[in-house]
């Protein structure tokens, strides 16, 4: 049987991934797991006619993946209907997971 310590903190600070990433590297922590959302149709319209990368843009998962200095992992549910899960990392995008 394994162990396994979970440690929950609520932050404030002005940058979220900067934040977030100083915060596990004070920690210590050995793993940081992020839960990402798809965005919707809407908010993907919106940027493209505001003139922004949809996907190169960044955002606060894609600074801790490739910022943390521990394993970091982002979390997203594939879709209802099919079922499994994405998962990033920093070397593996997307990957999914039928879970």
């Amino acid at each position: 049987m394994y162990s396994v310590q979970v440690e929950i903190f609520l932050l404030e600070g002005k940058d979220k991934g900067t934040t977030i990433v100083e915060e596990a590297k004070k920690q210590e922590a050995t793993m940081l797991v992020l839960g990402q959302k798809k965005q919707s149709m809407t908010w993907r319209l919106l940027l493209t006619w505001a003139g922004k990368p949809m996907n190169g843009g960044g955002g606060v998962v894609d600074y801790c993946l490739q910022n943390a200095t521990c394993m970091a992992v982002a979390v997203r549910r594939k879709n209802k209907r099919v079922g499994g899960y994405l998962i990033t990392t920093k070397r593996q995008k997307n990957f999914w997971l039928l879970a």
